[in-house]
């Protein structure tokens, strides 16, 4: 045997990470979405439509904020995944599947990525168009010049990326944050947690400038977000 079939294999970086792009953007090819491009929004659960003004519009960011914030992402995804579209997570390897799965997201239609931070940008950019929403949980703070790349990217492409921890520089066009959250189910020492409420703020650019806010359970008893309906005052009659 030659002595150079002993001697271990040496990897090239720049090469692993070139093929590590390359089977990236082969998995975005082959779930690349079949929406047509005249379709300007994608579905909403009805629960999460009055935070959102112009629906889930193609080409737009989402920063989601406060604690529940990953839960809230996936809601704004689940309808869209139930109705066909794929879902790409980057960043968040160790994210709740099964909680997932009981918002409504179509686990079928989901790839988890975990770049390191030197490939994040590209690993998201290779998504963008792919899959129609991009769910980042970045641990890392995202460049002014990266943000505003793939922006731009995701408005020519017509993607939907949702930052799960509120960090977008510039601001989202659409701003989420969780303001009050209360977890029932607890009694003193015992019980099983059931639901959580939340009140959601909303805020953003353009037509989402707009104030306004939700009260929600997230999630609620079987797992999906429901509503909370308060009931306005009784008037009093004056004798």
């Amino acid at each position: 045997m030659a002595a150079a079939e002993l001697l271990p294999s040496v990897v090239d970086p720049d090469e692993a990470i070139a093929d590590r792009r390359a089977r990236l953007q082969l998995v975005g090819d082959r779930v690349a979405p079949m929406a047509l491009a005249r379709e300007r929004t994608l579905p909403l659960l009805d629960e999460l439509t009055g935070l959102f003004p112009e629906g889930l519009r193609r080409g737009s960011t989402v920063s989601v904020a406060g604690s529940g914030s990953t839960a809230l992402a996936l809601a704004v995804a689940a309808a869209a995944s139930t109705a066909g579209s794929w879902v790409a997570v980057v960043g968040d390897p160790d994210l709740g599947l099964a909680a997932a799965e009981e918002v409504g997201v179509a686990l079928e239609r989901v790839l988890v990525v975990d770049p390191e931070a030197s490939s994040w940008s590209s690993a998201v950019a290779a998504l963008v168009g792919a899959v129609d929403i991009v769910l980042v949980a970045p641990r890392h703070r995202v460049r002014d010049a990266e943000a505003r790349r793939l922006s731009a990217r995701l408005r020519e492409r017509g993607s939907v990326l949702v930052c799960t921890n509120g960090r977008w520089p510039s601001g989202a066009d659409v701003q989420l944050e969780v303001m009050e959250s209360e977890w029932s189910g607890l009694g003193c020492g015992h019980g099983v947690l059931q639901s959580r409420r939340v009140t959601v703020s909303g805020g953003g650019r353009g037509a989402s400038a707009r104030p306004r806010s939700a009260d929600l359970l997230l999630p609620g008893p079987l797992g999906r977000p429901e509503l909370v309906h308060i009931e306005a005052p009784a008037l009093v009659a004056q004798g």
